[in-house]
């Protein structure tokens, strides 16, 4: 599926109030007070237009075309399923995934008519798959979402410990934790595996002959990278019971990659169209939001939440309890993620079916709803940051008979926004406060939403409307490794507010 975007959306633009759309100002010019629409970034006069970015989401990959000024001029999108069928289990087809991005990319290629200037890849991060001799899976792609497996065995001092080394959260979307899972629960297939692999360092495989990498966004975002060093944890991989040879060859995002020929030709692209690997979609995000120093904190909520911040420190304080992963040279994204966002909204509607025509209803007749004393502890789904428990529980409180469906809705969205608010404070414990909130995601819909936000957070919040960060910042980083671009352009063009 592709779409035309027909206004060829800036990615960057002047900031307006929150109630508006917000975009990321521009330097201003000679020639004007106001930011020109195109200064953001040099370009380079090429016969070809544009450059591509492929994301590898959790249901879908998408593949998206940006002009070298940083407008998305078209955007193809494929399905795959997310497979559910086991309690706790997340996982998708390897197979149905490769063949999706392949489609993707195609799709794009063929609709614009020409092969792009270069092509970055960013993916979901946390993925597992296991591969046997021969390079092919054993298991299926096992995703962020999975909980099925336990840290009963993590001591609250390896907890820290750990975190404080590799930047990872000991909870079950850690890869470390999974495949501590797999060793346990499915002893034959492990016993087969040669290889560990995640999503993308299996795409760069078929696709290339560069064998099995792995991008230090996403390692860092594994449980076994050693961020201070640089390098595999040599104590993480005992702890998963596996060996350094097993795992992908590191290297940096912006690291260009060769082309298997006739996976190139498959595609309908020369072969010497530079492919590079890219990075993690929230690292990425932050990248292609431009959101490069602290101060700034960028808030998602879509189907979960997060909120992440850039800074320039390998290590946090694990009390604090968030994720510390790589982004680039001295840069890496701090931040929180939490499974209960927007889903919790459809389980609320679903709950309470027969009182809202909609999730947009409900929402609407909850704005001006008093909770009276009715809380919601939001964590139905388990839990991430803040608490990262994966058996944690929902729970109403202070129920009382007078209350109505459009409270218990609006308990409902405080307890989600409660919750973001407090990762968003965790955030700032660990950087610096928060100048102001770049909010993204389906909830910026809802201008009270937005400002409920504002209010409980005591902080501006501002709506981004960034047309596929992720994608754009492994754009950003293929024109890295062309050298079109430097890091010190994005950082100088950087908003100060």
């Amino acid at each position: 599926m592709c779409q035309s975007n027909s206004r060829a959306l800036n990615v960057y633009s002047r900031i307006q109030t929150f109630k508006n759309t917000y975009h990321l100002p521009r330097l201003p010019t000679p020639d004007s007070r106001l930011p020109t629409p195109d200064s953001r970034l040099p370009t380079k006069k090429t016969p070809m237009s544009y450059h591509l970015g492929l994301d590898l989401g959790t249901t879908s990959a998408k593949a998206c075309a940006f002009s070298p000024d940083g407008k998305m001029l078209e955007e193809c999108q494929e399905a795959y399923e997310l497979n559910e069928t086991a309690a706790g289990a997340a996982e998708q087809d390897p197979e149905e995934v490769l063949s999706a991005a392949g489609r993707a990319l195609t799709s794009l290629i063929k609709k614009l008519g020409e092969p792009p200037l270069g092509i970055g890849i960013s993916a979901a991060m946390h993925s597992v798959i296991l591969l046997d001799e021969h390079y092919q899976p054993l298991t299926q792609v096992i995703t962020w979402a999975d909980t099925r497996a336990s840290v009963d065995q993590f001591s609250e001092e390896e907890k820290k410990e750990l975190l404080r080394r590799t930047g990872t959260p000991v909870h079950p979307m850690s890869p470390l934790v999974k495949l501590n899972f797999l060793a346990d629960e499915f002893p034959g297939i492990w016993s087969q595996a040669k290889y560990v692999s995640d999503l993308k360092s299996l795409i760069v495989h078929r696709w290339t002959t560069d064998g099995l990498l792995i991008d230090t966004n996403l390692a860092s975002a594994t449980g076994l990278y050693n961020l201070q060093e640089k390098a595999w944890d040599q104590d993480a991989l005992a702890i998963a019971r596996i060996e350094q040879e097993q795992l992908p060859t590191t290297v940096v995002p912006t690291t260009r990659l060769n082309w298997q020929p006739e996976i190139a030709k498959k595609m309908g692209l020369p072969s010497e169209i530079p492919l590079f690997i890219g990075g993690s979609d929230g690292c990425l995000a932050n990248l292609g939001s431009g959101l490069l120093e602290p101060g700034q904190i960028a808030l998602t909520i879509g189907t979960s939440g997060a909120t992440r911040t850039t800074h320039r420190s390998p290590t946090i304080d694990p009390k604090l309890g968030l994720f510390n992963y790589h982004l680039i040279d001295d840069l890496y994204v701090m931040g929180g993620a939490s499974n209960n966002g927007g889903k919790l909204l459809e389980w609320c509607h679903e709950f309470f079916g027969n009182h809202f025509e909609s999730i947009r209803k409900m929402l609407e007749a909850a704005k001006d709803a008093d909770c009276n004393g009715l809380i919601f502890e939001p964590y139905l789904y388990g839990e991430r940051a803040p608490i990262y428990d994966a058996t944690a529980t929902a729970s109403f409180k202070g129920m009382r008979g007078h209350h109505r469906s459009e409270q218990y809705a609006k308990a409902v969205i405080e307890g989600i926004t409660d919750n973001m608010v407090r990762i968003i404070q965790d955030v700032e414990a660990g950087s610096q406060k928060a100048e102001r909130i770049v909010a993204s995601g389906g909830f910026t819909r809802s201008d009270w939403w937005v400002e409920l936000f504002e209010k409980k957070s005591g902080r501006e919040v501002v709506v981004a409307e960034t047309p596929q960060a992720s994608a754009y910042g492994a754009v950003l980083m293929a024109r890295i490794g062309l050298g079109e671009i430097s890091l010190d352009d994005l950082k100088s063009t950087h908003p100060r507010g």
